[in-house]
């Protein structure tokens, strides 16, 4: 008997059968909405279509992802909220746009300081949510896919460098919501708005800097009114991406391995993304005039120590409503010894 054809024959029908015989015979595919916070131009939209398109390949075709811009399927602000009641079946989003459902992680962000790339930051967050069970449990309703995180935000300001605690006296700019503390304790004067309206409120005088992703500088063209830009290399966009957990515990095992498998890659083209993005706005930012400042290792130092109480007193409001805000604050001083 021959059976070497036989054979050959089995194991080609085992392989058709385990990429997408399903397909042939009528299943459908499974189709999944993800929600994002960003246009179609952004960096991260491109990303996640380049992770979804990753998906289709590995699953061939029974998975297909259809990305969705800000404001498509929700509005960003509840993005969480979509991704946990089914309105889109994945997304992703900063940590900040629920700061009530995540404080912690909000506050592993916002503390963190002295990193230089985003990556290392989404590796120490990832971490960080693997060891505190507490930093795990805000992301309740969903099954979390990845992280990622922008670098340190940037102080830009109209007219005056920033090279000293002392050169914030007097500012008025504007900062992230939660974030106007820090503002007072540099020295500065807050002013909440919306990001879309610091462009006019720097033309207008409104506003004498802001405290905020550098990426806006491009994408905003804040760098038309932005003289100086500087770091205090500290305060950290995080992002996540997660599933609806229903959704999640309804996939194949072989289909939740695929997502597995590229947990990692979604989290560092997305990362690699981010920086690209920074440092594409500084090539613009350049461009436009605007002059890149670095601020001295001892000044830098100087700022951090007067940021840390304003974090401690975040952390003891949390701390008041049952949440370990403390424990953050010493393991991040712990990882950064």
């Amino acid at each position: 008997m021959r059976r070497g054809p036989f054979l050959l024959t089995l194991i080609l029908l085992s392989s058709f059968l385990f990429f997408g015989v399903q397909l042939c015979l009528g299943e459908k595919p499974i189709e999944l909405r993800f929600t994002t916070v960003t246009t179609t131009l952004h960096p991260n939209f491109k990303s996640t279509e380049q992770f979804a398109q990753e998906v289709s390949k590995r699953t061939n075709g029974r998975v297909r992802i259809t990305v969705y811009p800000s404001g498509t399927l929700n509005p960003p602000m509840e993005t969480y909220n979509a991704i946990k009641t089914g309105i889109a079946q994945m997304g992703s989003a900063p940590v900040g746009y629920s700061a009530q459902v995540m404080p912690l992680n909000k506050l592993f962000g916002d503390a963190l300081s002295g990193i230089a790339t985003s990556q290392e930051v989404a590796r120490l967050w990832r971490k960080a949510i693997n060891t505190i069970p507490e930093l795990a449990q805000e992301f309740e309703g969903i099954h979390l896919l990845w992280v990622h995180s922008t670098l340190p935000l940037c102080i830009g300001t109209k007219d005056r460098p920033i090279s000293r605690l002392e050169d914030f006296y007097g500012l008025v700019m504007r900062f992230p919501p939660g974030l106007e503390p820090l503002a007072k304790a540099w020295g500065a004067s807050p002013i909440s708005m919306p990001v879309a309206d610091i462009y006019v409120s720097l033309q207008k005088g409104i506003v004498h800097g802001f405290f905020g992703g550098a990426e806006m500088l491009k994408a905003m063209r804040l760098a038309e009114y932005t003289k100086y830009v500087t770091s205090a290399v500290m305060v950290y966009g995080l992002s996540y991406a997660g599933m609806n957990l229903k959704v999640w515990e309804s996939l194949p095992e072989d289909v939740k391995k695929v997502f597995e498998d590229l947990s990692g890659f979604a989290e560092e083209i997305h990362c690699k993304a981010m920086d690209e993005a920074e440092k594409e706005a500084l090539d613009f930012a350049t461009s436009e005039g605007t002059k890149i400042l670095k601020i001295e290792r001892a000044e830098l130092q100087r700022i951090h120590n007067v940021s840390k109480p304003v974090f401690e007193k975040i952390a003891e409001d949390l701390e008041k409503r049952g949440k370990p805000a403390k424990r953050i604050l010493q393991y991040l001083s712990s990882i950064s010894k």
